[in-house]
């Protein structure tokens, strides 16, 4: 009866690393797969550049120092799709994703696609004046072709100065305050303390218009 008992432990025991060894490679196919999509969902496909989640994880993994976050918005997009064709439209985004993917690198930051022709970026260790100056490099002109001819499109750009204890919705929101303001003076803004909403704000197409502050 030990023997018995003895041979069905270790038989009971062989099995469990056999089994083990054969759902290796399928745990191994799963965390492969489960990696893709985690990208999936950090990234924007058309443009490259991070998705809105994926803005919010890298601005979380800055939380130890102060940031700036720049919004820039597309100026008079939507005709671009009515009178050129979607096609020309994501030419535009994805030529304002390389140039964002390209200003990031350069400071060491992130890029990315809050929805729309609306994106950010995030940029930490650097001053108001260099902050400024990528948002207005961001903005500069977007020139490309379609079936159509020609199209050439602007943006605007909205600063904020984010401390190490800002939340993310609050940055963004800073950001979002001073784009509007952008909008009306035609300028790249920087959010200052106090400022708010133009009661008459310039006319956007806005990929989002309710915010949460906390």
């Amino acid at each position: 009866m030990r023997k018995t008992l003895v041979a069905s432990i270790a038989a009971a025991a062989l099995g469990a690393v056999f089994g083990r060894l054969g759902a290796t490679p399928t745990i191994r196919v799963l965390h492969r797969e489960n990696a893709a999509l985690a990208e999936q969902v950090r990234s924007d496909r058309l443009t490259g550049v991070l998705s809105r989640a994926g803005l919010e994880q890298a601005y979380s993994a800055t939380n130890d120092r102060e940031r700036f976050v720049i919004v820039v918005d597309l100026d008079t997009f939507k005709s671009v799709n009515d009178e050129h064709g979607h096609p020309a439209g994501d030419q535009v985004l994805s030529a304002l994703g390389a140039r964002l993917n390209d200003l990031a690198s350069r400071h060491h930051g992130w890029a990315g696609r809050l929805g729309g022709d609306e994106f950010a970026v995030i940029l930490a260790d650097c001053t108001a004046a260099e902050a400024l100056q990528a948002a207005t490099y961001a903005v500069a002109a977007i020139v490309t072709t379609s079936r159509t001819g020609s199209v050439q499109v602007r943006g605007s750009a909205g600063v904020a100065h984010a401390a190490a204890t800002t939340p993310w919705s609050s940055a963004l929101t800073d950001a979002d305050i001073a784009l509007y303001h952008a909008k009306q003076h035609g300028t790249v803004t920087l959010f200052k303390p106090g400022m708010t909403y133009p009661q008459r704000p310039a006319p956007r197409r806005r990929a989002r218009d309710v915010r949460t502050t906390s």
